[in-house]
Formats: structure tokens, sequence, C-alpha cells
């Protein structure tokens, strides 16, 4: 078996990867022995009988379920710490209920189930804190409804 340590670092260096993922043809070794210089390794690249192994990934699986187990743990009732409103401020609380409000109000208007002058009143009691839950809106619809 021919030592063809340097033609390895010869195309390592050219191709600009490392020595370890460059593989030389096993069958054309007395040819690839002849060849001294960097310009006969380009051939070689070439031709075809010097070539790169693709580069291997780490597979990121296993590191999923972990992180995926860790973002599990810590939510239940005993792992609490602080009072209610630190955890969810009041007033991010209280801007998406009253988002979720004002939706439902637009699109029974824009379906034509109330009319714009009841969406207005609605709408203002939304605003002043008097219908505060969906259950209650839904009551107040219902008594606009029957009107």
């Amino acid at each position: 078996m021919a030592d063809l340590t340097s033609k390895k670092r010869m195309a390592s260096e050219l191709l600009g990867v490392g020595k370890s993922r460059v593989r030389l043809d096993p069958d054309l070794t007395e040819q690839l022995q002849d060849s001294i210089t960097r310009e006969s390794i380009r051939g070689w690249l070439s031709a075809g009988v010097i070539w790169v192994i693709p580069k291997k990934g780490n597979s990121r699986g296993r590191f999923r379920v972990r992180s995926k187990k860790r973002k599990a743990r810590g939510l239940g009732q005993g792992s609490k710490k602080g009072a209610k409103g630190a955890r969810v401020g009041k007033k991010s609380l209280w801007v998406a209920r009253v988002r979720m409000l004002r939706r439902i109000l637009k699109t029974k208007r824009d379906r034509g189930e109330i009319t714009n002058q009841d969406f207005k009143s609605l709408y203002l009691q939304v605003k002043g804190a008097q219908i505060r839950t969906r259950k209650r809106l839904d009551e107040e619809l219902s008594k606009v409804e029957r009107r």
C-alpha cells in the first residue's frame, strides 16, 4: 500500500476541507503515487479520482425532545410564585378581554345582527366596563334582539 498522506494533505488544502473528509480512489493508488504537484492533484480532482465526502450534521431530535420536556415543567399550581397580577399583568388581561368583546360586536354588526345604534351603545358599555365578559355581552345582545 502506497503512502498517500501528502496527496491527501494537498487535496484538503486545495478543497478547503479537513483531511478526514478527503477520499482517494483505491483502484488508482499507483497513478496517485506518481502525482507530486498541486496541478496534478487538481487534475485528479476534476477527473473524480479524489473527492470530498459530505459534512455530517448533528441531529437536533434529542434536543427537541429535551427542550419540550423543559418547557412543560414548572407550570403547575405548586410552582407558581407571585400574585395573579404578577404572572400576567392586569392591563394586558383587560386589553385582551376588551379586544375580544369588540371583535364580537364588530362581527355582529357586519352580519347585520345588531344595528349601528345598538353597536355604539354596547361598544361604549364595553369601554366603560359595564360589560366585562362574553356571557354578559351575550345577555345584552339577547335583550337587544328581543326588542
